[in-house]
This record gives structure tokens, C-alpha cells and sequence, in this order.
């Protein structure tokens, strides 16, 4: 105990000597809570600033520092860095995707940190081409080709992450793919007679759907093209269709044959949808966001923590999982609200025991499997319309992202 203090001690203290070389206030003012890394504000001022926090450098040290430890060490299939998570091969997509999308963030902060922050998004985009990461869907008996139909969860976020390459370093590795990936889910969209693609036969997800949007807009980006047409007819259907009129949230999943709804909200499905979709329509997301606060955040603790219910009478959080939460702190990023990013992180980081030894941050108890990559994002998400809209190598393109 006594040795794990020690350790403790000299992370904090080196966290204190880093944030005062960046500018950034200490973590350890009379306003902070005990197990926060880095106040609020500071989050908030990475972009102003063209520097990232220390613990968000800790943690890209933990995603990229050791040799065949670190899960973004290599580009090649071996996941063994995943073991200690105990995750299973079909959410490894997901965990790949959300590094993705932070280090793209990371791009932007810093750009000095630009061409380190691309390297990333290659690993994690090649690792995602591995059988590993899609062998799901040859397991579950619904085919042997995970991009030729369906499967939006998987290759919407594939073709996302092969654009925000491009986008983030000018290079042209995974140019190809790209573009015959837009042009089969553009196609595929326009064949189909609702607005989007199902995940898995028969089951469309509204949060899967919108990472497949969200990356024909980047492609757009690239290429000065208009395959974000699509997404007028995608919003229109979300709301006539998958959003509950009472509430304002949206249901956990559509069935296309029956065309059924499953009678329940989900905080996580709303919070991973609307954060996209801000990026794309800023009004649409700010109409629902105050409903979804108003339907699943829960305050406490005299107003200081906040946590996220996964669905509707019910005052379980999280569902269980711990990942609503989560995808709310990301959410709230987004939309730059600091009061609930503040409240969701004081609920969420403290019990996740954080420490930093030798520069890497560890979290020693996870409240969900994808909790380390969503406090990375979270932390450093500058907001997809930012990131659409910048002047970024591979923006050939004209700036794509609606206006209010």
C-alpha cells in the first residue's frame, strides 16, 4: 500500500511539473477532485492552446510507448495489448475506431504532434483490416465478406478511419479503399428503402449509421464531392421513425422487414448518435440534446458528479455496462457543455483508480471496455464540425459541415 502511495505521489507531482511547463492549472487547486488528472477548463483550452494536457500525453504513452505492450505499438494483427481488458474480438472495432478518432483530434490541438497523431490512425486502421477485428460477422453466419453488404458497425467505421487518414496526413495509403468504400455505402443507401444500412440483417442501429454518414462527409472533404446528399433523407427518417416523440431519445434499434421498433430509449445510442451528428447538422443535435439531458442525466453529490441512465424507469445506471456515461462525457464535449463534461468526469474518472508511472497512465479499475479510449476522446475532442471543416492536409475539397 505504502509503495503504491509513492507511486501515486510522484504521478501527481509529475503532473504538476508538466502542466506548469504547458500552461495548464494543476490539478490539485482547492476546486479539484480527488482522482481527476486536469481540471475542466483546461480540457477545453487544448485547441487555444496547441497543446495537449499531461495526462492526455500519459495516455497516449499508455496506447503507443512499449513494445508489444502498448495496443497501438504495431500495425500488424496481434492483440494481445487487449487481453488484460479481457475484451472479446467483436468489440475490437469499436476500441480501434475511438483512438482513431481522438488522435485525429490530437492532430489538430498540436501541430507539431500532427504527424505522430496520423502514424496512430494508421495503426489502428490497418489492425482493423484484421480478420480479428471483423471475423464477427463470418462467426455469426451472416457472410464471408464484411464490406460487401450490411455491416455498417464495422465498415462505416472503417471507411471513416481510411478518410480521417487521408484528412489528418495527405497521404494516399488507403486512397483506393476509400474510395470504393463511399461508393458502395453511398450506394447502398440510395438502393435502400429507408435511409441507411442495417448492422446486422434486420437490425439497424441509428449510432452505426451515423459514423457511415459522417464518413461520406469526410470523403467529401477529400474529394469535393456531394455524397453528404444522402443525409437530408437519413435525418428526416431518425426523426419520423427512430426518435421517441415523448422523450426526444432514440430507440435501441429498427427492424426494416417488420419495420418495428424496440420499445426502448437508449442513453448510449442517443449520446453516440447526436455527438456525430453535430458535426454534420448543429441544429438537429441541439434540438435533442436538452431532451437527452432532460431523460437520462442524473446530478448528485450537490450538484458536482453526474451519470447517465441507459434507458427510461429504470434508476439503474448505465444499464450495467458503464458506457452511457461515457459516450455523454464525449457527447458533452461536443456540444462545449463544461458543466456536464465537469460533473460526468467526476463520476467517471476518481473510481477508475488513474495512475501515472513512468509518463503512462493506467486506469486500475474500468468501469466499461471501452472506458479508457472514451476518456481519451472525450478529453481531447475538438467536435466533429471542427474537424470536417479544417484546413488539413488531405482537405482538397471545400468545407463541407452545415451551418446553424
Amino acid at each position: 500500500m505504502k509503495m503504491r502511495m509513492n507511486l501515486r505521489a510522484f504521478a501527481a507531482s509529475a503532473v504538476i511539473a508538466l502542466s506548469t511547463m504547458f500552461g495548464f492549472t494543476s490539478a490539485s487547486g482547492a476546486d479539484a477532485i480527488e482522482g481527476r488528472l486536469a481540471p475542466t477548463d483546461d480540457y477545453f483550452s487544448q485547441l487555444d492552446k496547441h497543446a495537449i494536457t499531461p495526462d492526455v500525453n500519459a495516455q497516449l504513452a499508455y496506447m503507443t510507448f512499449t513494445d508489444y505492450i502498448s495496443p497501438l505499438y504495431s500495425r500488424g494483427c496481434d492483440f494481445e495489448a487487449w487481453a488484460p481488458k479481457k475484451m472479446p474480438n467483436r468489440i475490437l472495432k469499436y476500441s480501434l475506431a475511438w483512438y482513431a478518432y481522438g488522435l485525429t483530434s490530437v492532430a489538430l490541438i498540436d501541430p507539431n504532434m500532427r504527424q505522430f497523431a496520423g502514424h496512430g490512425i494508421d495503426i489502428t486502421t490497418a489492425k482493423m483490416r484484421c480478420k480479428e477485428v471483423w471475423g464477427d460477422w463470418e462467426d455469426d453466419k451472416f457472410g464471408k465478406d464484411p464490406i460487401k453488404k450490411d455491416n455498417i458497425m464495422y465498415k462505416g467505421h472503417l471507411n471513416l478511419m481510411y478518410g480521417l487518414y487521408q484528412l489528418v496526413t495527405g497521404d494516399k495509403l488507403y486512397e483506393k479503399q476509400n474510395i470504393q468504400l463511399s461508393k458502395l455505402i453511398y450506394n447502398e443507401i440510395k438502393a435502400s428503402p429507408y435511409a441507411g444500412i442495417v448492422c446486422e440483417p434486420d437490425n439497424y442501429f441509428p449510432q452505426c449509421n451515423s459514423v457511415g454518414y459522417l464518413s461520406l462527409w469526410v470523403y467529401d472533404r477529400l474529394h469535393g464531392t456531394n455524397y453528404k446528399s444522402v443525409t437530408k433523407a437519413w435525418l428526416k427518417f431518425l426523426e419520423d421513425d427512430l426518435i421517441d416523440p415523448k422523450t426526444g431519445a432514440f430507440w435501441l434499434a429498427y427492424q426494416p422487414v417488420s419495420k418495428a421498433v424496440k420499445p426502448w430509449v437508449s442513453g448510449y445510442t442517443t449520446a453516440w448518435t447526436l455527438t456525430m451528428i453535430h458535426g454534420m447538422d448543429p441544429a438537429f443535435a441541439e434540438k435533442y440534446y436538452p431532451k437527452f439531458k432532460e431523460t437520462f442525466v442524473e446530478v448528485f453529490d450537490n450538484g458536482a458528479k453526474a451519470r447517465v441512465r441507459e434507458t427510461t424507469n429504470t434508476m439503474d445506471v448505465d444499464g450495467g455496462s458503464g458506457v452511457a456515461s461515457a459516450f455523454a462525457l464525449v457527447l458533452a464535449k461536443e456540444m462545449g457543455d463544461k458543466q456536464l463534461f465537469d460533473q460526468l468526469l467526476n463520476y467517471l474518472e476518481p473510481p477508475a483508480k488513474p495512475t501515472i508511472t513512468s509518463g503512462i497512465l493506467h486506469y486500475e479499475k474500468p468501469s466499461n471496455l471501452l472506458f479508457d479510449e472514451l476518456l481519451f476522446v472525450g478529453k481531447v475532442h475538438v467536435g466533429f464540425g471542427t474537424i470536417l471543416n479544417a484546413p488539413l492536409p488531405g482537405a482538397k475539397g471545400e468545407p463541407v459541415a452545415m451551418k446553424k
